[in-house]
């Protein structure tokens, strides 16, 4: 059995940014002036920074040799330091703020791009192949978008990320407002604590999908923290990008509509008022810095599935990782302890800037293989396309799209 881990080189061919990418575009957009800007509307709101956040946020900003993920383990790391509470807590709004920053301009990328992506996913067909192949295929991805539903939905092949049931929930932004009814597959946290999850079982025709670092789409629900995950309406693949935006569209108004009031700031939250008129809270669960899974502070995604991931691994021959770059060491330690196990266990490593055995994988090397090539042309390989030349031409112009995309942004 095979199954598959996917970082952000997956979603790259996709129109979705890489670390560096989206380092730059946080740069771009998150200026000092704009910096300056926000915090005085946050003070009128009876909110705002004092001088020492604005200035670690603005040295980290200048700081042109980290990116985004590093920015905000510093800002954990003097979180985990700090005694004074106050500051502890205006540390914590400024962690807050920037992985909500990294949420909305993923949103953007993921609704902008999504007549590019549906297109670069022409070619990933490939990915069929391996579900026909291993029933179920799990796949893990450390990735927040939402590709891996677009493919699959585009390839006709059903999805479960282990939610058990359904909830409609009625949504409007303001008290009086029409409420719009969204639909979410939804996992209670006593399900996650006695390990009652939905994924397919042996022998089922499926993707086990579990996103290990949060997503767009993935919500920490009530106090007890149940999560919710957007459903599409219909099979269409745009449906999910649809339910997306109308969610993120409620919270915008609803977010504007409390400003005005001078009422409320949320930070990493998304709030609507509920069928009786109260406002209510969905956290948003990307999973971000350089202390993923910490008890240092606050964070939303389920650690539970990262235990999945240790205790599915080790039903796989063969793991294939593809646009991983190894960089997070609580996935890293997990691979290694697995491949030690047992010597026939196989990594497979699919990234076009890995051509060797990464180096803190050098005593396992013999089980390691790399491939030194993209998503799309891996997927293409797998499926034994013949050759065409006008889709070889078109790959040829996506690709110099997108390279020319990265290259405007960080040069």
């Amino acid at each position: 059995m095979k199954g598959i881990l996917l970082g952000a080189g997956a979603s790259y061919d996709c129109g979705m940014p890489l670390v560096w990418e989206l380092t730059a575009e946080i740069r771009r957009w998150l200026t000092k002036p704009k910096l300056a800007q926000y915090n005085n509307g946050w003070k009128l709101q009876g909110g705002g920074w004092d001088d020492y956040m604005i200035f670690e946020l603005g040295k980290l900003l200048d700081t042109k040799n980290i990116h985004y993920e590093e920015m905000i383990g510093n800002i954990e790391t003097l979180f985990s330091r700090e005694r004074n509470e106050e500051i502890r807590q205006g540390l914590h709004t400024v962690h807050g703020f920037l992985l909500q920053a990294v949420y909305g301009l993923l949103l953007e990328r993921q609704i902008k791009n999504m007549k590019y992506a549906m297109h670069a996913l022409d070619d990933y067909g490939g990915f069929k192949k391996m579900a026909e192949e291993n029933r179920p295929l799990w796949v893990f991805s450390l990735n927040h978008d939402l590709i891996v539903e677009l493919l699959a939905s585009k390839l006709f092949i059903p999805v479960k990320s282990g939610f058990n049931d359904t909830v409609s929930i009625p949504m409007r932004f303001e008290p009086n407002a029409n409420a719009q009814r969204i639909n979410f597959q939804f996992l209670s946290r006593d399900s996650i604590e006695s390990s009652k999850y939905d994924f397919f079982k042996q022998g089922e025709l499926g993707v086990n999908l579990i996103k290990l670092h949060g997503a767009l789409d993935i919500f920490g629900y009530k106090d007890e923290l149940n999560y919710l995950k957007i459903l599409p309406q219909d099979n269409r693949p745009e449906s999910y990008v649809d339910q997306l935006l109308l969610v993120n569209d409620i919270n915008q108004k609803t977010a504007v509509r409390e400003a005005s009031q001078h009422r409320s700031y949320i930070v990493n939250e998304n709030i609507y008022f509920d069928e009786f008129g109260d406002l209510q809270f969905l956290r948003k669960s990307i999973l971000s810095g350089a202390h993923k899974f910490s008890k240092q502070i606050s964070q939303i995604a389920p650690s539970e599935f990262l235990h999945l991931f240790r205790d599915h691994l080790n039903s796989f021959d063969e793991l294939i990782c593809i646009g991983y770059s190894f960089a997070d060491s609580h996935i890293d330690q997990i691979l290694k302890n697995w491949l030690s196990f047992s010597p026939d266990k196989k990594l497979t490593i699919v990234n076009p800037g890995i051509d060797r055995c990464p180096s803190h994988f050098n005593c396992l090397h013999s089980q390691v293989t790399c491939i030194c090539q993209g998503a799309s042309d891996y997927f293409l390989g797998i499926e034994e396309i013949p050759g065409n030349t006008f889709n070889q031409e078109i790959r040829a112009i996506r690709k110099e799209v997108r390279k020319k995309i990265m290259k405007d942004l960080i040069g």
